[in-house]
């Protein structure tokens, strides 16, 4: 796997031979059978390391642990509402950069990979924040078939992020998304585009690919990041995400969801999805979230809500559409002024002076079209 830790890096981490791990510390918190991490029986599998260096390379189970270990007791929650226990023994990820010559601040984010096709990433608030230990061993004890060789263990944070039977490592830079210049309605969207309903799936369901190819956002290479009404966030590569579906029927929607990913990759309750300047965005979901402003008489989400959440860019001017395609422009201050209102199941768009505009698909910049 990969291309070898460079002669270099071998000898550096073999430098640290001589810092021997705590086995004091990792003693300490067992009773009964134990594993010295000399005799784990993984010690030679390879992890692929790319973004680090000049070049991708692989470490071994082995050569970590010549690094300064740590011990941590740790919990996580899983989506089911399943608390996850662990007591992680291994480098953290700033011993393991600084073997490197490296820190948290030259990178945005880390990846981490499965050999069962798993996959996430610790996006920068939690990268920057949260302590994450490499852990090759479970207290005392080496890791079970379904976590070794590695496991990512990132304290205080949800058991999604802790990536297990880990065989790639990728340190990320850049920034986590760009400005946005479209704002798509799932709510709206997605019953329009017919999803296939599925019995397996137990809801109606519209493919990403489709979803993507009628509203944009699907660039090779790219990158998605999505949120969820309970605050969780994610991010993930279009690869990956163009593999799903998205759910809008049934309970936790809009979910998205694949068959081809490991059920970890889930999520539930999606607010927004952002890909390449464009947010698919849930007004149901928004409306647990947001405080309900009253226009006309009726209560609704505002625009400016929608728009400080979202990122958008400032306009003077605003073109709305419709499932059919039909079209409005909206000045910056009528648009910015106006709520969205639910009626009989779908999003009507009022603005000042009796603007109304129903069954709004998206909202977009439309300076241009505005003459400005």
């Amino acid at each position: 796997m990969g291309v070898g830790v460079h002669g270099s890096s071998r000898r550096f981490l073999a430098g640290f031979a001589s810092v021997a791990v705590s086995f004091a510390i990792i003693a300490s918190l067992l009773s009964g059978c134990t594993t010295e991490p000399s005799k784990l029986r993984y010690l030679d599998e390879e992890i692929a390391v790319s973004g680090l260096t000049g070049e991708e390379f692989t470490v071994t189970v082995g050569e970590l642990t010549a690094l300064d270990a740590v011990s941590k007791k740790a919990e996580g929650l899983r989506s089911n509402g399943d608390v996850v226990k662990f007591t992680a023994v291994g480098p953290t990820i700033d011993t393991f950069l600084e073997a490197y010559g490296k820190s948290r601040a030259d990178f945005t984010g880390v990846r981490f990979s499965a050999t069962d096709g798993y996959s996430v990433i610790i996006p920068k608030e939690l990268f920057e924040k949260r302590e994450i230990v490499l852990a090759y061993m479970n207290g005392g004890r080496a890791l079970d078939r379904k976590n070794a060789p590695l496991r990512a263990i990132v304290i205080d944070e949800r058991a999604m992020y802790w990536a297990r039977m880990i065989d790639r490592i990728e340190f990320q830079t850049g920034d986590e998304a760009t400005t946005t210049r479209r704002i798509v309605f799932l709510d709206t969207v997605l019953p329009a585009l017919k999803g296939a309903y599925s019995e397996e799936e137990g809801g109606d369901i519209v493919s990403v690919i489709d979803l993507f190819g009628r509203y944009g956002g699907m660039s090779e290479g790219g990158k998605v990041y999505l949120s969820a009404y309970d605050g969780l966030k994610k991010n993930e590569t279009i690869e990956n995400f163009l593999k799903g579906y998205i759910k809008y029927t049934g309970e936790k929607t809009p979910q998205f969801c694949s068959p081809d990913l490991p059920p970890g990759m889930n999520m539930d309750g999606i607010v927004r999805v952002h890909s390449e300047g464009i947010v698919y965005f849930s007004l149901a979901r928004a409306s647990e979230l947001f405080s309900a402003k009253t226009f006309d008489g009726q209560d609704g989400i505002g625009v400016g809500d929608i728009i400080r959440e979202t990122g958008f860019l400032s306009s003077n001017a605003f073109r709305l559409e419709d499932v059919n395609g039909e079209t409005k422009l909206v000045s910056g201050g009528d648009m910015s002024a106006g709520v969205f209102v639910e009626e009989g199941g779908s999003w009507t768009f009022l603005g000042p002076d009796g603007l109304r505009f129903e069954n709004v698909a998206l909202f977009e910049s439309a300076d241009a079209d505005m003459g400005q």
